[in-house]
């Protein structure tokens, strides 16, 4: 059996992200695809199946809201039936 440095199998690993920030950045991105409109990943929190975004902006609030399915579709597809709900 032959051994293998370790160093090549932990290399795999060095890009997971931990599970709250892969939710903002997929969440920033699925509004950007939906309306076209980039959101600070660093304003967004998940809490049990539910997306938060903090922004004072009222247009982007609006847009968000009227989207919100669009949104929700393309959260489905990257992260499942993960996110039920988007609320600010």
């Amino acid at each position: 059996m032959a051994w293998n440095n370790i160093g090549i199998f932990l290399e795999r690993f060095k890009g997971l992200k931990p599970p709250k920030q892969f939710t903002r950045d997929e969440t920033a991105g699925a509004v950007g695809r939906a309306i076209g409109v980039s959101v600070n990943p660093e304003e967004i929190e998940e809490r049990g199946g539910v997306v938060y975004i903090k922004t004072k902006n009222p247009i982007l609030k609006n847009q968000i809201f009227m989207n919100k399915e669009k949104i929700l579709e393309e959260l489905s597809n990257t992260l499942g039936n993960r996110i039920k709900d988007i609320r600010f």
